[in-house]
């Protein structure tokens, strides 16, 4: 067993003080971020304290924190931003990761701002951003991540509340969400959806915060041990639901046995066999790891076909939409479910047949680190009997007592 995290801002999205927030609440850690702020006010010459707050939202008991700014920075200038951060960097002694990791998530930032307002990092000028609140969020972020040691563990991220509606900023109102958000959601390949809560639920930091962290994006969480749970408390008090972003503390089989997919079915009775029988490489093509269909009675008595496809469950939304629109099919069934697989393991290995050298690709099976079967590849095996006229069925054979030599290039 392996600890990770799992963070969860299905809920009501993420922002930079609530990932502070909820670390404070996990790992029951203040004085850490106290020492940072010292640090900050020595090194920005700016003057703020932070307080954590213990606060109840819709019934979930969880720790906020209040920022009471007064003296902010005055420069604006993403650069100028830049060489305030590297200084905080520099007085706090981080590991290298660690520094990486709070300097790609400020250069995420910018280059999402850059992207938005159409000029260079080294002449953007800043506002939203430009705050302490920005650096504190970032660094404060990574400092309790490494001290606590959950910087290098496998941190899972689900798909993230964006909210809904407007928000108004310096720029003017703009949709959620909002641009800067979307150009980092956009560069992370991240999920992310909008419900009925009202507002902005994903700000720019806590967007950078969340995919720059996040190593495994899922949309479903694995079979897990929760070892803590912690609750980051946002400002707003949302109508109908607990303004919270969740993070599990768990431990994780690192060699699950049972590796976990997507089965996508569907009932078809009004298309052809060449539709049907074309649309399975174009799966395949797309990611999915099988397509089978079979015969079936549907209503009325009428003969049809049930197509299934097993694919990663990050898959399953774009492969479905691609069966409806393919196939013309209404609606297609999504199930979960466990596999449990051998290891496996690719080997080549080349040898003499008829005075000439050929290459061929085996399937190693394991199980409990022996192997206990092997097989060549078809594609190998097709193309290099097409090439020596031996019979598959015979080839096959010859190639299995191959891969038991010791030494290659022998017949």
């Amino acid at each position: 067993m392996i600890k990770a995290l799992v963070i969860d801002p299905r809920n009501a999205g993420c922002s930079g003080d609530m990932f502070l927030s909820v670390l404070i609440d996990l790992f029951d850690d203040i004085e850490t971020l106290d020492e940072l702020v010292e640090i900050m006010k020595k090194s920005l010459k700016v003057d703020f304290s932070l307080e954590r707050i213990p606060v109840i939202k819709k019934g979930i008991k969880s720790t906020s924190i209040q920022i009471d700014i007064k003296k902010d920075i005055e420069q604006k200038h993403a650069t100028e931003i830049q060489d305030l951060f590297k200084a905080v960097l520099k007085e706090l002694k981080l590991s290298e990761k660690a520094q990486n990791t709070a300097l790609k998530m400020l250069t995420t930032l910018f280059e999402a701002e850059s992207l938005v307002h159409g000029e260079k990092i080294e002449k953007l000028h800043l506002h939203e951003t430009a705050s302490l609140d920005t650096i504190l969020d970032i660094i404060g972020t990574v400092l309790l991540l490494e001290k606590h040691e959950f910087l290098d563990v496998p941190i899972y991220g689900l798909p993230a509340n964006v909210g809904s509606g407007f928000v108004t900023f310096s720029h003017g109102k703009m949709a959620i969400p909002p641009p800067a958000v979307v150009e980092i959601l956009k560069a992370s390949d991240y999920m992310f959806f909008s419900d009925d809560a009202k507002g902005e639920l994903l700000t720019p930091t806590g967007a950078i915060i969340l995919t720059v962290l996040t190593s495994n994006k899922i949309n479903k969480i694995p079979p897990i041990k929760i070892k803590g749970i912690g609750y980051g408390a946002g400002q707003k008090d949302l109508p109908n639901r607990s303004n919270v972003l969740r993070i599990l503390s768990v431990e994780i089989d690192e060699k699950q046995e049972v590796h976990y997919l997507s089965m996508l079915e569907t009932h078809i009775d009004d298309v052809s066999g060449e539709l049907l029988g074309g649309i399975v490489n174009k799966l395949l093509e797309q990611g999915a790891l099988d397509v089978s269909y079979y015969p079936l009675i549907m209503k009325k008595n009428r003969p049809a076909y049930s197509l299934r496809v097993i694919c990663e469950e990050d898959q399953a939304s774009d492969l479905a939409f691609m069966i409806m629109k393919e196939l013309g099919t209404l609606g297609v069934r999504e199930s979960r479910f466990g596999r449990y697989e051998l290891e496996r393991k690719i080997v080549k290995k080349k040898f003499f047949i008829e005075g000439d050298i050929y290459e061929c690709k085996y399937k190693e099976r394991f199980l409990n680190d022996e192997i206990i079967g092997v097989k060549p590849e078809y594609e190998d095996v097709v193309s290099i009997s097409e090439k020596t006229g031996i019979p598959l069925i015979e080839l096959e054979v010859k190639l299995i007592n191959f891969y038991h030599l010791e030494d290659e290039y022998c017949e």
